[in-house]
Formats: structure tokens, sequence, C-alpha cells
């Protein structure tokens, strides 16, 4: 009788340079993390939750999911509760060499060896969004994603014609502004391009 292998999406996020954080920053950063994992991510996808995610040495977590279901969602709902650092988040699918726990901190296989050497990779490559096992289309649409968000984003140098702050100086708004209206400009072709990739994470399910 052939068993068949069970394949899971093993989830890492990574705060890039949380460690820069003042301590009491960095201390409330971890607080607010913790409880946003136990009273909402872990909630509100639990039924694509297959190990539920916690926190790992210091400012990552991690989580198994069942697929990619909910990935795309977690992955935003992340940056968008912790905008005060950036984020790389790598997703490993493999299966398991363990039973399921009830964090992910309990489980171990190799589909975390691959979210683990997908991560160190995204660290070189300043990739924000990185995959291990999906297949060179999710992998090409990665980069895209990582590009854009890098030349949306001030710490990461982009802007568009300099600095998010020397736009706001220049143009005198509010940042808020300056954000908002890259995001109008480019909006179609990134509603497109986020469309691709979440079509290509259901087919690599």
């Amino acid at each position: 009788m052939v068993t068949k292998t069970v394949n899971y999406v093993a989830v890492l996020g990574d705060a890039i340079g949380s460690r820069r954080l003042l301590p009491r920053a960095r201390t409330r950063l971890q607080a607010a993390l913790q409880a946003a994992l136990r009273t909402e991510l872990n909630r509100r996808w639990r039924g694509d939750i297959a190990a539920r995610f916690a926190i790992a040495r210091g400012d990552e977590i991690e989580g198994l999911l069942l697929g990619t279901r909910g990935l795309w969602e977690i992955a935003h709902f992340v940056r968008a509760q912790f905008p005060e650092v950036d984020w790389i988040i790598a997703a490993g699918r493999g299966p398991l060499s363990t039973a399921l726990g009830a964090t992910a901190l309990e489980v171990d296989g190799p589909c975390f060896h691959i979210a683990r050497l997908t991560l160190e990779a995204a660290k070189a490559e300043r990739r924000v969004f990185a995959f291990g096992g999906f297949g060179e289309r999710v992998d090409a649409l990665a980069t895209y994603y990582s590009a854009l968000y890098w030349s949306w984003t001030p710490r990461g140098g982009g802007g568009g014609g300099g600095s998010r702050d020397d736009i706001v100086r220049r143009l005198k708004v509010h940042p808020t502004a300056v954000s908002h209206m890259k995001r109008r400009l480019a909006w179609p072709l990134v509603a497109a391009g986020d469309t691709m990739f979440q079509a290509a994470l259901r087919e690599a399910s």
C-alpha cells in the first residue's frame, strides 16, 4: 500500500531591523505581536491553520498552514498591524517529520527546513515575500512583489524621485498623502499583479 505524502506550508515571519528599535519600543512590539497572534490571527484563520502561530527567536513568528489558503491574507495582516518594522514572510511547502502539535514550535519537518532556507536567502536578496517548493512562477511573482514593495517604502530607499521625507518637504503635504498618491497612480498595475500572484499560490497548493 502506497502512503500519500501530505504537504503543509510552514510560514516564518521575521521583523527586519527590530533589534535597532529602542528597548522600550522593541518590548512594545513583542507584546503587541504576542497579543495579535493570540487574540486575532490564530482565531481569524483557524480553519486554515494546522499548528498555531507563535513567537520564536524574539521578533520572529512561526506558523503551519494546511495549504496556501490564508497565506496571502496573513502576510498582509502582519504588515498592516506592525508597520513600524519591515517584514520578511517566508513560506516552505513540504511534509512533516513529526506529529502535529498545538503550535508550530512543537512541529518539525522538511517544510520548516525549506522555509528557513528560503528566509535566509530572502534576507540576502532583500525579498519581503519568499517561497520554497512552490515553483518558478510563484518565485518570479515574489521577486516582483519585493521590488514593488521597496520602491514604495522609504526605508527601502525608493520613493520615485527621493525619499518620502524629501517629497513631503517639496510638496508640503502630509506623509500619508504621498503614500496614497503613489498607490493611486499605479493601482491598476498593482491590483493586476496581486491577482496573478494569488492565483499562482492557489494553483501551487
